[in-house]
């Protein structure tokens, strides 16, 4: 019983570090306040708001993240996360932003809602989510907010499902 025990010891050992590794997803750094050189950039202002266009991340308080922006990877569409569509004013108030969207909204008021909505004009100026609708960037954890959208909406040509 010893033997086996001793046997199979280092295994559980590898197999725990192995998990404990597969489960953390944070990517940590030293240098505090250092940008990151390559690796996933932000979207300064904020999905399809972007005006001043793509920055890196920095390195707080042990965590690479993006200092008063977004991460290119909680938009909708890659190819318009950060670059600003104007075409709210030209479409007319009340009508809804067109695919491929830069931002998607979560309806109900938090990020576990159900139905994701288009950002629609209000005021002629820039798209916004219809009351009651938060961002999904603005989610913490928006890759799996209202029900995991943003990987629907890709692999559905960037149409809402």
């Amino acid at each position: 019983m010893v033997t086996r025990w001793s046997a199979s010891a280092p295994l559980l050992a590898a197999l725990a570090l192995l998990l404990v590794t597969c489960s953390d997803p944070v990517e940590t750094c030293s240098d505090e306040g250092v940008s990151e050189k390559d690796g996933p950039k932000c979207c300064a202002g904020g999905c399809g708001k972007g005006t001043d266009g793509w920055t890196p991340r920095i390195c707080k308080k042990g965590r690479w993240v993006c200092d008063r922006a977004v991460p290119e990877d909680a938009c909708a569409s890659p190819q318009y996360a950060c670059t600003p569509i104007d075409f709210c004013g030209k479409l007319g108030i009340d009508t809804s932003e067109p695919d491929p969207a830069p931002e998607l909204c979560c309806e109900g008021g938090s990020c576990n809602g159900t139905v994701a909505v288009h950002r629609v004009c209000k005021t002629g100026t820039q798209w916004e989510c219809p009351a009651g609708a938060v961002p999904i960037s603005q989610c913490s954890d928006y890759q799996n907010a209202c029900g995991g959208v943003l990987a629907k909406y890709r692999a559905n040509g960037f149409k809402l499902p």
